[in-house]
């Protein structure tokens, strides 16, 4: 694996000030030294919010990029929560003294980033997550991976970081014992599956711990350490177990209220009319079913208007007259159960097929088409792709860790989940994650022109841009990706359109279920219902939907949040510019501004727009 870059405070100080310290190469003038000084508050406030995560959520510094965290995890108590609350009341009251006017254009968007950032963790602590909130507790398996999956510092600092945080998660087992006593049912359930499956998983810490060690003292010191962290990782199966199986705990829905913070503060939604957002919701699926409809009905058409159709009756044969083609008024639209059918035909992949050799060849294929098609900057793509641990791969086939825009690494893995079992459950996975259509939407969406492009891209941003980015708008991209990569052909087959149609049917389904589940219009078994009987998914996949949906509250509508502001910014500027509009241009602008607020991405874009007249201005006056 390739080895990540750290960030110490001292670094990530440098970085939060760089701004300020460039304005040192110009000579002052009283016009812009407000704006400065402005700027410096805000870089402040930046450095002191980054302390509070160091000291008080080590394993969010982790992702952050803090090396000085990697051998710690989150302590979770009633103490640990009430210094870091008076902290960040104090932080966030520093940060609303800021004159927001006053700031430079590029630092506004900076500002809401903080600030949301800043709310959102706030209100996550006064909710007393520690008491009712099982998954906070899993966290501390992730943050083991975290150190596992991203090696981010040394390979021996990296197993005395690893060493030292599978020795703290027995004190994490018993505050989780000590401290959740009635949470929701269903989130003690999914806390549970996630002890589960980190329990046989265990065998990957033990190999990340000794790679290359053959003495036996360090081997047996291995072994104990793995043991007694097997066990804390059962004692949180078993209490999370039991609770799981209360019949009084909280409801897991959040409720409007809460919904719609999170919503707006966590994901940038800034409407004000919450149900005429739920209606938008309805509409949107009507949308994508009816897209959805349509591309099947090029593979229904085909079956219809074959030329003839030949039945064998013992030695005879005879010819069938064509199914009549659907005429307008016969259209219905159709759904899970249709698209399963047609589908069937295009899942399949050689099982021989090694896709970590493989990839790399297909991604840079496809970055070499869209920059020839000229919808992406011409920009060489450094491509890191390794294997998916067992511990992730039990939920998802295609997983980045830690995500997307929480990471100052310059070459962020591209976790994949490689099939593995007895022949035939190995053919199984290949037909589902590696048959041609899904591999090409895997490429388009998550990595070319997708997440890992925009990732690479967005190094230069600042660092509150790359610490606290608006995860509407990184989840936003990924569609916004898929839709370059249609738009300019490298999504054109057939089957391939159909696949698209499928992914933007599903996305809003998702989006549906998780806004109408969590503001408690809908029980789980109705979202359930609503999923497979309405619209045909197989069971399996609506409860992953589900699954998710309560894990991660408005996350699935996040992406619409996120597409929504990328169509209409591109509509804007593509009208405005008229036979001057350049799409690569348009997307390497994208990229220089990074995953602001959706609602500021076109005022960035016209700041970009503006410096670009300018400097050509200044280069034809010379």
């Amino acid at each position: 694996m390739t080895y990540c870059k750290s960030i110490s405070i001292g670094v990530l100080c440098a970085g939060l000030c760089f701004a300020s310290n460039a304005f040192a190469q110009v000579s002052f003038n009283f016009e812009n030294i407000d704006t400065m000084l402005t700027d410096n508050l805000l870089d402040e406030a930046a450095k002191r919010y980054s302390s509070v995560i160091l000291s008080f959520h080590p394993e969010q510094a982790t992702r952050l990029g803090f090396s000085s965290a990697n051998n710690k995890l989150n302590t979770r108590s009633q103490k640990q929560t009430t210094q870091m609350l008076t902290v960040l009341y104090s932080v966030r009251e520093s940060l609303k003294a800021i004159d927001v006017k006053q700031l430079s254009e590029a630092k506004q968007a900076d500002y809401q980033l903080l600030l949301d950032s800043i709310n959102m963790t706030i209100w996550q602590e006064e909710q007393g997550r520690f008491h009712n909130d099982p998954l906070y507790y899993t966290q501390s398996l992730d943050a083991i991976y975290d150190l596992i999956t991203k090696s981010i510092t040394s390979p021996k600092q990296q197993r005395a970081d690893l060493a030292a945080r599978l020795t703290q998660l027995p004190q994490v087992a018993e505050q989780a014992k000590n401290n959740v006593t009635n949470p929701a049912p269903f989130l003690a359930q999914l806390a549970m599956e996630k002890a589960y499956y980190a329990y046989l998983s265990a065998d990957e810490w033990e190999t990340a711990l000794q790679p290359d060690v053959t003495d036996p003292d360090s081997v047996n010191q291995a072994k104990r350490l793995v043991y007694n962290a097997k066990q804390a990782v059962k004692t949180m199966f078993d209490h999370f177990k039991q609770l799981s199986q209360q019949t009084s705990g909280q409801d897991f829905r959040l409720g409007k209220d809460a919904y719609f913070f999170i919503l707006k503060n966590k994901y940038q939604w800034i409407g004000k009319k919450q149900n005429k957002f739920l209606r938008e919701l309805d509409k949107d699926i009507v949308s994508t079913q009816t897209a959805l409809t349509k591309a099947l009905d090029t593979f229904l058409q085909q079956e219809e208007e074959s030329d003839e159709v030949t039945v064998v009756d013992g030695l005879e044969a005879k010819t069938e007259k064509p199914a009549k083609k659907r005429k307008n008024k016969d259209f219905q639209l159709r759904n899970a159960q249709d698209f399963y059918a047609a589908s069937a035909p295009f899942m399949t992949a050689e099982i021989d097929e090694v896709p970590l050799q493989t990839l790399d060849k297909d991604v840079q294929e496809a970055l070499t088409f869209l920059i020839q098609q000229g919808a992406l900057p011409k920009k060489a793509m450094l491509f890191n792709i390794d294997k998916m641990p067992q511990y992730y791969a039990y939920d998802y086939a295609y997983l980045f860790q830690p995500p997307f825009g929480d990471q100052l690494d310059p070459k962020p893995e591209f976790l994949l989940r490689v099939p593995t079992g007895n022949k035939r459950t190995q053919q199984e996975q290949f037909n589902q994650d590696f048959n041609a259509p899904t591999r090409k939407l895997m490429i388009s969406k998550e990595l070319v022109p997708g997440r890992y492009l925009q990732a690479q891209n967005t190094l230069s941003n600042s660092a509150i841009r790359r610490l606290f980015p608006s995860e509407s708008t990184a989840n936003g991209w990924s569609v916004y990706a898929q839709q370059i990569a249609k738009d300019n052909g490298y999504l054109s087959l057939d089957e391939e359109l159909l696949f698209v149609a499928w992914n933007n049917y599903l996305r809003s389904l998702a989006a549906w279920a998780d806004a109408n589940l969590h503001t408690r219009q809908y029980s789980y078994t109705e979202a359930m219902d609503f999923l497979t009987q309405t619209h045909g998914l197989q069971e399996k996949q609506a409860e992953n939907i589900l699954k998710y949906i309560v894990a991660h509250p408005g996350e699935a509508v996040s992406y619409q949040i996120g597409l929504n502001a990328f169509n209409a910014a591109h509509e804007k500027f593509r009208k405005k510019q008229g036979k001057k509009f350049n799409e690569a241009d348009f997307n390497a602008k994208l990229f220089q501004i990074g995953n602001v607020p959706p609602d500021m991405l076109e005022d960035e874009l016209s700041r970009l727009y503006k410096r670009d007249a300018e400097l050509k201005k200044l280069k034809e006056s010379f």
